[in-house]
């Protein structure tokens, strides 16, 4: 009984970045002035040719990818703000670690990646933060290789 216990524990512990992370999109992409995508992996195969998302090539990764989510909000700086906290609390901890920050006049740029443990990236996050303007969440969900990462942000 301990060990089914121990189990159902640590499966739950293991689910909770996940959950939290997909609770910002949940609870967001029915707010007014909000712009909510959610990109299925039946719809990523069927993608052919150039795929781009903001500065990402995503043709690179296209394969690796199981979903791609986005949220974005413009001209509400009262639920940017409720945005950018919850977005804060969540991937400025473990397990997601910061892979590159881009600060460039008014407009943030932030990367968080959740790494597993066969050296790929099972998501990748993309914060884009302008200041008095924008506010942009990007998830890339999948098995994501860390040689192919380098494609990916080519542009930036």
């Amino acid at each position: 009984m301990k060990r089914l216990i121990y189990t159902l524990l640590c499966a739950t512990i293991g689910l909770l970045p996940t959950q939290a992370k997909n609770m910002i999109f949940e609870k967001f992409a029915n707010e007014k002035n909000v712009t909510y995508v959610n990109v299925s992996k039946s719809l990523l195969s069927m993608m052919d040719g150039q795929l781009e998302l903001d500065a990402l090539d995503l043709e690179s990764v296209i394969d690796e990818l199981d979903r791609i989510q986005i949220l974005t909000c413009e001209d509400d700086a009262k639920l940017i703000e409720r945005i950018r906290r919850e977005a804060v609390a969540v991937f400025q901890k473990s397990p997601y670690e910061e892979l590159m920050r881009v600060k460039d006049d008014d407009e943030t740029v932030v990367f968080y990646s959740l790494p597993q443990s066969d050296g790929k990236i099972k998501e990748l996050i993309m914060v884009v933060d302008e200041i008095d303007g924008e506010f942009v969440l990007i998830q890339l969900s999948g098995n994501i290789s860390i040689s192919k990462l380098k494609n990916l942000t080519d542009n930036i």
